[in-house]
């Protein structure tokens, strides 16, 4: 925010408080989270305490993140209302190729990043969805908590737009266990 002013303005704040901050970008996949979710993570403890905090290794590497197809449902699990309908698909096939519409995830990969607006997801977007055997879908409100990390005992409410905002806007829980464990 601000050409990357507001920044270093809100760790002064902290320091000015009383406070020693650090902070990094930490990747969700390197945590053992289906999902490249970057984010950035400030940790401050009051001076007077003299804490040194140090953020958590990545407890995976590149080559061995847990991938999407682990917390995802067969595709004849996943009621009609989540595939794309046929209008969609046509418009898809008008596309420009190189526009990037459409873009289905690689299952043996981590997802890319699920956002609050998952209700509204389109295939003339960005965001991520699955191609099956017969087109493409988005993934159920239950599949979004699981790439987010959440077991599978966690009750979800109220409508599916409600619930793809409140799992869109979360933080990962297992790598917010790592960062409060370290």
């Amino acid at each position: 925010a601000n050409q990357g002013k507001a920044f270093p303005l809100i760790l002064q704040e902290f320091e000015n408080s009383g406070y020693r901050v650090k902070y990094a970008l930490l990747n969700a996949a390197n945590y053992g989270v289906p999902q490249r979710r970057e984010r950035v993570f400030i940790v401050g403890f009051r001076k007077d305490l003299n804490i040194n905090y140090d953020f958590p290794l990545p407890v995976l590497s590149e080559n061995n993140h847990v991938p999407l197809s682990s917390v995802i449902f067969n595709n004849y699990e996943v009621d009609k209302k989540y595939h794309f309908s046929e209008k969609a698909l046509s418009g898809l096939a008008k596309a420009n190729p190189q526009m990037g519409k459409g873009r289905h995830q690689d299952i043996s990969r981590p997802c890319n990043t699920v956002g609050s607006h998952l209700a509204k997801v389109s295939l003339n977007s960005t965001d991520p969805v699955l191609k099956t055997e017969n087109g493409y879908r988005r993934f159920t409100p239950r599949e979004v908590a699981r790439i987010q990390s959440f077991p599978d005992t966690f009750q979800l409410v109220g409508s599916d737009s409600a619930q793809y905002r409140a799992l869109g806007n979360a933080i990962p829980p297992v790598l917010m266990w790592y960062v409060a464990k370290s």
